[in-house]
């Protein structure tokens, strides 16, 4: 294995952030890179990044002239432009953003321009002309006073338009619950645009079950031979907020942010700049595999049944479930069932040939309109079936098999894959169905055998592939023109594979996302990886990012192929292997770096002496440089928390509403 060593990377820019509020910001040089590796996660420092202004501000979007033309002697167009109402209201569950509402005398294409001291940020224009408009403002700093200016494109000048009373947004400081953190960057090389990470609190917690619910299965959980008293998604599932042992009852009043429910908010959405600063943070809680859509929406699923769509400003525009029964299995706090307040009210999604249990891990928006999520489904074993796959236990037990589902947005289901069709339980047990502590995600009864994490659609091949983490697979599966149930199995890399692999085996992998040349990047945990252990200081057991490029374009299926074509290890700083047991992501991302995310890294269950932390990455993927780290984000191993998955955002504003970038 390569060692990929942070610190070798040059130059580097080492920022710190806090939580609890930003302290006075100040300009310093890039410090030593030995230095970086312990900056005081209690103090926010920062240098000029490129792309800074001589005073260091930062700006969101490429700057543009926000100087109104000369006065040259003859009429103000402007004057026929002239705002004639502006208003500005922070979003309830978006604490750092704001919608702001513009009304014009005259058609115009307008942009936002947002300044405070020692930052500014900028909105494209808006795509089309109008007289009213009500646009979000986003990715400002927390603790800070910006003067929010309008700007109008006439006749190809832009002209700076004052408004009836200035605009001021006094962003509020970060709650004290926030994670600490540090950042090493380098600006030249790292991809643009934001890092959106979905972090939760991890300590030692208590669970429940009950043997006889069967909807569970919406926790991804039971990652391992011991992952029995954690949540995959990071949730609490029975409403522990301790950190440290004790509850902070004073964190748990309204800080003025939106948070009253809970101190140490589950499955958080933060949005983090190439700075490391926080610019983006959602309290409305239970969100996992959150992915952009090319609306600038976010789809998510939601804890612990559903599946919603929510804007920048955290309004949440569609809410799915399936009919499950609120209150029956595991619930989360902040994250109930029928949603929280102000929420959309839930569409139902049925399908009459199956009875879904959850959405849980993924649901992702398709270019025809519909959506792509994993749900579950409870299936009888026969005695034989039992004693195979678990010699000598006498619980009638059962298997939670992962079915795919897509569905439209009004609700209606048009396909379903169940894994059960596809995969035979008897020669592919996988490794959590003789546990009868069933965990978070199943029960002692009903029992987590795939343990499905991801699911995409592969256009090209027209098919649907999936991460089976229990069973080790990469499984695709054909996506037909018929509706309903669909049992056509394309492929499998992995556990039982009926393809041969020319490389190494996945191990309970995470997070398999498709990349543009067709070829399939993935996050593999490399649990019970064989060969290594994990009190092994010999062949340690370490996690990997790995890309496989698969050949199945032969008419015939005994040609077909998969080969590793890359792969990337990091190392901790006594040289050992990172390893993460459970959650964690891979993606490719635009200029051809890939970001991983090393979610949950230490002693699993999480120990209090030991609590996990979480470490994301982003390196240099082919060519000289390969492996070097250009953007490192550390969270507080005293804190102790994970990150589900990491993802980038290019910019906020994003789909028809805006023009290109100004």
């Amino acid at each position: 294995m390569r060692s990929l060593r942070l610190f070798a990377v040059v130059p580097l820019i080492a920022l710190a952030a806090c939580s609890g509020g930003d302290d006075e910001v100040d300009s310093t040089d890039a410090p030593d890179p030995t230095e970086a590796e312990s900056t005081d996660t209690t103090e926010a420092s920062e240098t000029t990044d490129a792309g800074d202004d001589e005073s260091g501000a930062a700006t969101d979007t490429a700057p543009a002239d926000t100087t109104a033309p000369a006065d040259d002697g003859s009429d103000d167009e402007s004057d026929d432009v002239a705002v004639t109402a502006a208003a500005l209201a922070p979003a309830e569950f978006a604490p750092l953003a704001a919608e702001v509402t513009v009304d014009l005398a005259a058609p115009a294409q307008i942009r936002l321009v947002a300044v405070a001291d020692d930052h500014e940020m900028s909105t494209p224009y808006t795509a089309a002309s109008d007289t009213t408009f009500a646009l979000p403002l986003v990715g400002l700093y927390s603790d800070r006073s910006y003067d929010v200016t309008v700007h109008a494109m006439v006749d190809g000048e832009e002209l700076t338009l004052d408004t009836p009373e200035p605009l001021v947004f006094d962003t509020p400081p970060l709650p004290e619950w926030m994670p600490n953190h540090t950042v090493v960057s380098d600006p030249e090389r790292v991809s643009p645009g934001f890092i959106y990470v979905e972090s939760s609190p991890n300590r030692p917690q208590t669970t429940t079950t009950d043997d006889d619910a069967t909807d569970d299965t919406d926790d991804a959980a039971g990652d391992d031979a011991t992952d029995d008293t954690a949540d995959e998604d990071g949730v609490d599932d029975d409403g522990a907020d301790e950190t440290d042992g004790e509850a902070d009852d004073d964190a748990a009043s309204d800080d003025g942010t939106g948070v009253s429910a809970a101190p140490y908010p589950t499955n958080l959405g933060i949005v983090y700049d190439e700075r490391g600063e926080i610019v983006w943070y959602y309290t409305n809680q239970g969100l996992g595999g959150v992915e952009q859509t090319a609306d600038g929406t976010f789809h998510s699923h939601y804890g612990p049944f559903g599946a919603r769509e929510f804007d920048v400003l955290g309004n949440v525009i569609g809410h799915w479930r399936p009919n499950v029964v609120a209150g029956v299995g595991v619930t989360t706090p902040g994250a109930l069932p029928d949603g929280n307040p102000g929420d959309a009210e839930p569409i139902t999604v049925e399908a009459p040939w199956t009875d879904l249990q959850s959405f849980h891990h993924e649901v992702r928006a398709l270019d025809n309109g519909n959506l792509l999520g994993l749900s579950a489904a409870v299936h009888d074993l026969t005695p034989e079936q039992r004693e195979a796959v678990c010699p000598g236990d006498e619980l009638e037990f059962k298997a939670v098999s992962d079915v795919i589902v897509e569905f439209t947005p009004e609700g209606e289901v048009l396909r379903t894959w169940d894994l059960w069709d596809v995969v035979d339980i008897v020669e592919v047990p996988g490794s959590d169905m003789c546990f009868l502590d069933g965990g978070l995600f199943a029960t002692s009864i009903n029992r987590d055998w795939t343990h499905a994490n991801s699911v995409i659609y592969d256009e090209t091949r027209d098919a649907i592939v999936i991460s089976a983490r229990h069973t080790d697979q990469i499984i695709a599966l054909d996506h037909l023109d018929e509706e309903g149930p669909q049992s056509q199995l394309r492929w499998i890399i992995g556990a039982g594979g009926t393809i041969p692999l020319d490389g190494d085996l996945p191990y309970h992998q995470h997070a398999v996302e498709l990349m543009d040349n067709g070829d399939y990047i993935f996050y593999d945990n490399g649990n019970a990886r064989p060969g290594t252990a994990v009190d092994d200081p010999e062949n340690p057991t370490y996690s990997r990012a790995a890309v496989y490029s698969v050949d199945d374009s032969s008419d015939d299926p005994a040609e077909w192929s998969a080969t590793q074509v890359w792969e990337h290890i990091d190392f901790e700083e006594d040289g050992s292997p990172v390893y993460t047991a459970f959650i964690s992501d891979a993606d490719i991302l635009a200029n051809g770096n890939v970001l991983i995310t090393h979610g949950g890294i230490g002693p699993f269950p999480p120990q209090p002496d030991f609590p996990l932390r979480a470490l994301v990455v982003e390196v240099v993927k082919g060519g000289e440089n390969e492996g070097d780290i250009v953007w490192q984000f550390d969270s507080d191993p005293v804190q102790g928390h994970t990150v589900y998955r990491s993802e980038k955002i290019e910019s906020f504003y994003v789909g028809d509403q805006w023009a290109d970038e100004a």
